[in-house]
């Protein structure tokens, strides 16, 4: 009975589906640029994205040039993909935006 028990546990472990965290960031909208949604934060850093959700992209034409330069919150949550090399890589995906300026 026990061994059952442990084939069941060890069975759920296995098939536990990995829960994606969302972040945020304050960042200014540069752009559409080489197929990336181009931000840039307060510090400098850069954020180029991949993806945006519908629900996301509904809100705001970010393929228009009047949004550039204005303050976001970019909510995202980051994608694993796999390359023709088999290396898993990251895909940053929009999930929420909201205009602070």
């Amino acid at each position: 009975m026990k061994t059952i028990f442990l084939m069941f546990l060890s069975l759920a472990t296995l098939m536990e589906v990995p829960t994606t965290q969302e972040s945020a960031v304050e960042a200014t909208f540069n752009g559409y640029v080489e197929d990336l949604y181009d931000f840039t934060d307060a510090d400098g850093s850069t954020y180029g994205f991949a993806e945006i959700e519908p629900s996301a992209a509904e809100k705001y034409d970010l393929d228009s040039t009047d949004l550039v330069g204005k303050l976001f919150r970019v909510t995202y949550k980051v994608d694993t993909a796999i390359d023709e090399d088999e290396e898993e890589y990251d895909i940053l995906v929009i999930v929420d935006l909201k205009v602070l300026e």
